[in-house]
């Protein structure tokens, strides 16, 4: 059976503002107490971190239904991540925690062990990986099975000559995403569109449905631009 390959010809070329900074060797001890509930959470950031952990303790207030949020190890060289990691522990509401209360309570009750006790307080992991990264990468299956078929195509079809791709012709699709704060792709431009409408359609669709992970410059969550050229090229005998 034919393959055909898509590729990405390099990592995305993201045009966002960068600022240097001092990298960050602080160590970190803390740890969870067994009887916590951790939560995680992952926001990218154009600083060098070298993978540093904030955490969070979050309590739930039964009485006045809020949640109290405490930074448990701040780190002196991004005090604008401090920040943005209180700005996303803010983020959770009392009802998610009674949630994964109740949870927990189900898990404590069929557990013949007893190694989950259920608990209002939750110890929230966030992360600031450097530079910007998929969530949810496009994966072209559509697109390949159909631009296969031109793999297959002899001298003699009368679709060879206008064949977007052929056995010795492949094509370079150029393409910008405009991406929000959150990673949501909002809009896709397709810089160079083939003569094939179908698989312009179908690039543009990969494209739109897929996600980055959330981005923030300096601790400001951020909207940005991604170019990706992605190459349709038929396999090599």
């Amino acid at each position: 059976m034919s393959k055909f390959s898509i590729i990405f010809l390099s990592n995305l070329i993201f045009i966002t503002a960068a600022w240097a900074t001092e990298q960050n060797n602080s160590n970190q001890t803390i740890t969870s107490a067994p009887s916590l509930h951790t939560l995680n959470r992952l926001e990218h950031t154009n600083l060098n971190t070298e993978d540093y952990v904030w955490k969070i303790e979050l309590i739930a207030d039964p009485e006045h239904k809020g949640i109290s949020h405490k930074l448990l190890n701040p780190n002196p060289k991004f005090p604008m991540l401090d920040q943005r990691a209180l700005e996303l522990a803010q983020n959770y509401r009392y009802e998610e925690l009674e949630k994964l209360k109740q949870m927990s309570l189900e898990q404590y009750e069929s557990s013949m062990k007893n190694t989950v006790q259920p608990t209002t307080s939750y110890i929230l992991n966030i992360q600031f990986p450097l530079g910007i990264a998929w969530k949810k990468q496009p994966r072209f299956q559509r697109l390949a099975e159909i631009s296969a078929k031109f793999c297959k195509l002899r001298e003699d079809d009368p679709f060879y000559e206008q064949a977007v791709i052929r056995k010795d012709r492949s094509y370079i699709f150029k393409t910008k995403l405009f991406v929000n704060s959150n990673g949501v792709v909002n809009t896709v431009n397709l810089l160079n569109p083939s003569s094939d409408t179908t698989l312009n359609n179908l690039v543009y669709k990969e494209l739109i449905s897929s996600q980055f992970h959330p981005y923030n410059e300096n601790g400001i969550p951020t909207h940005f631009e991604a170019e990706q050229p992605i190459q349709l090229v038929c396999p090599q005998r």
